[in-house]
């Protein structure tokens, strides 16, 4: 007697899933496509953190990937229900015997025996798990501490995103604080070229002070082009990182300003190891290949299952009358691995190896956070001295300034000090945009080092 596999198939499911897939995959791409929204008005550097938290597209794939950990952890719950199958099944045949297992992936498989030509069955069938070596609980551990990990991952992801918006929101400010220093070093040199030219129609000064002022308004009109166009590529990368239309009419509403802030490197460092969420991720990940590496040794314990099952069976086997038959079965199953080519052995070490590469990435975890905590108060005390010696600096090249603008109108200096005077402001007053903006660059980068989104 020879005695065959075969597997239950259903034509008509089979017909279902196919038309699925061809209606899926008739979707055309743009009905799929996401479409950014479109923000105008104006916004202040909370509203952009705000905005870049609820439309950023960072934010949102890390919440799909927790809301996919958190599934898998309901799914690692799987092991403790018990798992039921109802089997039907319709055979005919001219040799036997043949033996049929029941579709799909569940635990409860069913396998039937067919030697009559003609046979009718159907089957329910239960089993649980009473024990396995503790793979089922310590893989649900596992699965349990990824999904912690996975809920940090997305608040370490709204905080570099907040971050990101601070920092980009920051570099919009200075480009729009250049422009305006750079449009004010352009009316004065209009309002100088128009004194120049009257003084030099009346006779007053030579033509030479003409010419060098007009040279001077001609650089300072590809700079104020230079200028606008730094803006826009700033206001470009900001609306990026906010997730919104490049097409936004969105304006800054906030100023640089100078806000003192005490810090030290040792409170940062405790605060960022309390709060910090890629710290905290690190963690969990270590905790859940721990849990792992525990349910690999299950696989040397012996395995219980209990197991029932129901069967109706019909049978016309040739040149003989019908027969049916109904019973239920009860089983305990108890199976013991012996030996599996060493599988279970290699299995162990992966998941030391594993185990091993999360405590030395959790190391570095912590010599991350400890390097961007001791760099945020090295920039911050650096920006606050550059912001005071700029304040200086702008004052002194004001007042400058007017001493040679006054001797120059008296008649006792020359263009050329003018034109220096000038320059030396307006380098002081870049100098002043620039330090306003890497003190607020440098309270951003605290704020991520020490795991904060506000």
């Amino acid at each position: 007697m020879r005695a065959t596999v075969r597997r239950a198939c259903c034509p008509v499911l089979s017909c279902l899933v196919v038309g699925a897939v061809v209606v899926v995959a008739g979707v055309p791409g743009s009905a799929v496509a996401q479409k950014l929204p479109k923000v105008d008005g104006s916004l202040t550097i909370d509203q952009a953190v705000d905005l870049a938290l609820e439309k950023s597209l960072r934010v949102k794939a890390a919440g799909a990937d927790a809301q996919m950990a958190a599934s898998l952890q309901r799914q690692a719950l799987a092991p403790f229900w018990p798992q039921l199958s109802a089997n039907g099944y319709v055979n005919e045949q001219r040799m036997g015997p043949n033996v049929y297992t029941s579709a799909g992936n569940t635990m409860a498989r069913n396998y039937q025996v067919f030697s009559a030509d003609r046979n009718r069955d159907a089957n329910f069938t239960a089993m649980y798990s009473l024990f396995a070596g503790g793979r089922d609980y310590y893989g649900y551990k596992a699965a349990e501490r990824r999904a912690a990990a996975a809920r940090e991952s997305l608040h370490g992801t709204e905080v570099d995103v907040a971050m990101q918006a601070r920092l980009d929101y920051i570099a919009a400010l200075r480009e729009a604080a250049n422009l305006r220093v750079t449009r004010d070093l352009l009316r004065t040199v209009d309002e100088r070229l128009r004194i120049s030219r009257e003084q030099f129609e009346a006779g007053r000064i030579p033509r030479y002070y003409v010419l060098r002022d007009e040279t001077e308004q001609a650089n300072t009109v590809q700079m104020e082009a230079m200028a606008e166009s730094r803006l826009e590529q700033a206001m470009v990368a900001l609306k990026t990182t906010l997730g919104i239309d490049l097409a936004s009419d969105a304006t800054l509403a906030d100023q640089l300003q100078y806000t003192p802030t005490s810090v030290s490197i040792e409170a940062g460092i405790r605060e960022a190891s309390e709060r910090q969420p890629d710290l905290k991720a690190a963690i969990k990940q270590r905790e859940a290949v721990a849990a792992e590496v525990r349910a690999a040794y299950g696989n040397y314990f012996p395995q219980v299952s209990l197991a029932y099952m129901y069967d109706w069976a019909w049978m016309k086997p040739r040149n003989e009358p019908t027969s049916s038959a109904d019973g239920y079965s009860v089983g305990l199953v108890v199976t013991l691995p012996v030996f599996d080519g060493f599988l279970r052995e290699n299995a162990l070490k992966t998941a030391k190896a594993r185990l091993e590469r999360a405590v030395q990435a959790e190391g570095l975890v912590r010599q991350q956070i400890a390097k961007d905590v001791n760099q945020a108060v090295l920039m911050l005390r650096a920006a606050d001295k550059s912001v005071e010696a700029s304040r200086r600096g702008v004052d002194q090249a004001d007042e400058e300034f007017r001493v040679v603008r006054e001797r120059f109108e008296s008649g006792r200096g020359i263009q050329l000090e003018i034109l220096d005077a000038q320059a030396a402001v307006t380098r002081a007053r870049f100098n002043m945009v620039n330090a306003l903006a890497e003190y607020q660059g440098a309270l951003a980068m605290w704020l991520r080092a020490t795991g904060r989104v506000r």
